[in-house]
């Protein structure tokens, strides 16, 4: 059996989210709380100035084997401190996580800064179950991208990609820089950027709203997402993302944990909306039950 050749750091990857305490109150007697303003999609390119920190970058990265594929990434402690030490402190949805000891605020941050588990699980499954061969040509999403390996891999298998995360400053600090690490390194600065215009596309924001932007563009033959279906109140836009964003043929892969802690979320909830929406027919693919029990759903039009 595959077996990425790394080990996932304590920094890198945690078994739960930090999350708020379930709130048992009775629904009558809770509060009314204010209406969340998720942000709006927009589309975020790359610039120059993302080259100019390259050999930061490199100093700063870490490499991993999935596969026949190498990848490179940002460590995570790396970006946090920089994102302390240069940047405003308080504009950035990643420093203000880290002020809370929080890895999501509604509304606000969505845990971006982080790899979880259901990345690393997902690389495993398309190691062992797609030929390299597969990618050449597909136009695949990376939803909920965080770091973007799931992209990036696909990128270097000769697919086109998109990548989406809720946050901009998740792209900036996070996204962008890591497809860069992967790239050719006999690529010159113009050759990179081009590389980045004519393979890669990036959005932030939120869900419904990234449907929207992305209306009159080619859609996707795969849609790989992770740790996305903890908040059961966004499940049915991430549902409606994959139903106006995917291919009559396409396949849409689901990493998750079979239950989040504290805000009711899990895999087997999920297979149960899923059912009752009547648009797609789900598979489980893969599981585990090391640290907390995950899988992966496989998804189809019926």
């Amino acid at each position: 059996m595959f077996k990425f050749n790394f080990h996932v750091d304590a920094e890198t990857s945690d078994t739960a989210f930090d999350l708020p305490k379930e709130d048992k109150t009775p629904e009558n007697e809770r509060e009314t709380k204010e209406e969340v303003i998720w942000y709006q999609s927009e589309q975020v390119k790359p610039t120059e100035a993302l080259l100019t920190n390259i050999d930061l970058y490199e100093l700063n990265a870490k490499d991993l084997k999935v596969g026949n594929i190498e990848l490179r990434h940002l460590i995570a402690g790396f970006v946090l401190e920089d994102i302390k030490t240069h940047q405003d402190g308080d504009s950035t949805d990643i420093k203000k996580s880290e002020d809370e000891f929080s890895d999501l605020i509604t509304g606000v941050y969505e845990g971006g800064a982080k790899m979880w588990e259901g990345t690393d699980d997902i690389l495993l499954y398309l190691a062992e179950n797609f030929k390299d061969s597969f990618w050449k040509d597909k136009h695949v999403l990376d939803l909920g991208c965080g770091s973007g390996l799931l992209g990036i891999y696909a990128v270097k298998c000769g697919a086109q990609v998109d990548f989406q995360d809720y946050n901009k400053d998740v792209l900036e600090n996070i996204t962008q820089p890591n497809v860069v690490l992967n790239l050719k390194d006999a690529f010159k600065d113009d050759e990179k950027l081009k590389f980045l215009e004519e393979n890669t596309k990036f959005f932030a924001g939120d869900w419904s709203h990234f449907s929207l932007l992305t209306k009159d563009l080619n859609k996707y033959d795969i849609i790989l997402t992770a740790e996305t279906i903890y908040n059961i109140e966004n499940q049915q836009k991430l549902i409606d993302t994959f139903s106006s964003r995917l291919k009559s043929d396409g396949l849409v892969l689901v990493a998750a944990k079979s239950h989040y802690f504290g805000v009711g979320g899990g895999l087997e909830q999920f297979i149960e909306v899923i059912r009752k929406n009547e648009i797609f027919e789900s598979k489980n693919v893969w599981h585990t039950d090391e640290n907390l029990k995950r899988g992966i759903l496989e998804l189809k039009f019926k």
